[in-house]
């Protein structure tokens, strides 16, 4: 049965206490993600986790064999089995710690509010300066313990880190910048509390949890929690450093006055790009005034539309590259030799493993599609065919959603390819290094990991995570 796993899904589901079935990309029927065998996260990450305090009454232990085998790969069905139960447990644990923290909020928030009205009438900034970093730096180590964890992460606790970046950056400039009082704020504080009723519902969390004096009652608790924390988090990189270019970032700031790539023409194929780019544009224009404005201070929610429309054109150029990619490979199925086909196909899985890397294998539909090539035939004609009209539909769904189509029946991939380009095992080889130059290139423009800015704005979805040992 092991070996029925592995043919299957060598590009291995990631499982988790929250199973969750997935679209086949083949048909209707449903696939149940697989647990990955090799390793999800390195050995002293799962030990320090593990050592995190929290307010829970019963705490959560992962045994030694539990942590053991998250960070060793499986080698037969008994060890996968007690890696999925282990994930399971550590999932937990994350989820405790994370409750805990949220409970840590609701005091910091209310003590932030305090805080910025005392700015306000005038009190020095300075006065407050290492409590404000103390505060920003917590947050920032949580965040990052959730990146590593591959967990999703509320609004709430994004919410808070940008209010409290958005008062350490102007310091004594505060009246001025400061309009209203950001913590003062019905999202953050509702979110807040509706996390906490749900720890507490799912025994995360004691009943004495919502009371305001609960932090000042188990103090040393919390400052053992976040000294273990600190611990935890060893390896800061550009997004934990400079959380102002994060913050420029989310709102797209690089893409305010350079645009170009996202809308290049891919040479072996025609797109009009046209009305996106200006669609684009004008969504940038209005979030740069939400930026300029200090919109984002208050309302940090306020505006996604030009983040969700740049996903939406990375994934369509991600279809298109592999439907060209797919398209000559199909036609060259009987003309190249075995070793040949083989070395394309290889190719080809690599720059799909790429993609998956760069999207945070957000894409359910991408995710099996590497897979089925995995398992597939080399020469296997139906199967190719079956693959690329797929991969050609998924491509044209989202080309005419950004286009503002309302049927995906519209083709809008005019293929250009002519026999005398290159010798066709060349060209292949050329097409797919020209994707894999894409995808290096936008990884290349951004300042930190694609994924967080996937998190940031929702589309990140923990429970279908491939290859975490990447994100460790």
């Amino acid at each position: 049965m092991l070996a029925n796993i592995f043919a299957f899904i060598l590009c291995c589901f990631a499982i988790t206490s929250n199973i969750k079935p997935i679209e086949s990309a083949g048909s209707s029927s449903k696939v149940t993600p697989i647990q990955f065998v090799n390793p999800l996260y390195n050995a002293w990450y799962v030990y320090s986790i593990n050592r995190v305090n929290t307010f829970k009454e019963i705490p959560i232990v992962i045994e030694a064999n539990e942590e053991n085998i998250l960070s060793k790969r499986c080698n037969n069905e008994e060890e996968i089995q007690l890696k999925i139960e282990s994930l399971g447990k550590f999932e937990n644990k994350i989820q405790d710690i994370q409750c805990s923290f949220c409970v840590i909020t609701k005091s910091n928030i209310l003590y932030l509010e305090k805080l910025v009205d005392k700015l306000k009438s005038g009190e020095p900034f300075i006065n407050y300066e290492d409590t404000i970093k103390r505060l920003e730096e917590e947050a920032k180590n949580i965040l990052q313990m959730l990146m590593r964890s591959n967990l999703e992460i509320g609004k709430w606790l994004w919410i808070f880190l940008l209010k409290i970046v958005a008062i350490s950056q102007y310091g004594d400039n505060i009246i001025p910048f400061i309009r209203e009082n950001p913590f003062v704020d019905d999202q953050l504080q509702s979110g807040v509390t509706s996390v906490i009723e749900k720890c507490m519902a799912e025994k995360y969390l004691p009943p004495t949890a919502m009371e305001y004096d609960f932090i000042s009652k188990n103090i040393s608790t919390y400052h053992i929690m976040i000294h273990h924390l600190r611990d935890t988090i060893l390896i800061h990189d550009t997004f934990y450093d400079r959380v102002l270019a994060v913050i420029e970032f989310l709102y797209l700031k690089p893409f305010w006055h350079y645009n170009t790539f996202l809308f290049r023409q891919i040479k072996e194929v025609d797109i009009d790009w046209s009305e996106t780019k200006q669609r684009f544009e004008h969504e940038v224009v209005i979030t740069k005034r939400f930026v300029e404005n200090r919109t984002w201070m208050y309302k940090p929610y306020g505006r996604l539309d030009s983040q969700l429309l740049l996903v939406k054109i990375i994934d369509a150029r991600i279809y298109c590259y592999l439907t060209v990619v797919l398209h000559v490979y199909e036609q060259q199925l009987f003309m190249l030799g075995e070793q040949a086909l083989t070395d394309i196909k290889d190719l080809i899985i690599n720059v799909i493993a790429e993609a998956l890397n760069l999207t945070a294998y957000k894409d359910d539909f991408l995710v099996v599609l590497s897979s089925e090539l995995k398992s597939g035939k080399i020469s296997d004609i139906e199967h190719i065919n079956g693959i690329l009209a797929r991969v050609r539909t998924k491509a044209n769904g989202i080309l005419n959603d950004l286009n503002g189509a309302s049927s995906n029946e519209i083709d809008r991939l005019s293929l250009n390819l002519y026999e005398d380009q290159l010798p066709t095992y060349d060209l292949l080889k050329k097409i797919i290094n020209d994707f894999e130059d894409y995808l290096k290139e936008f990884k290349s423009f951004l300042p930190f990991h694609y994924k967080v800015f996937l998190n940031f704005i929702g589309v990140f979805q923990y429970s279908r995570l491939l290859n975490r040992s990447r994100l460790s």
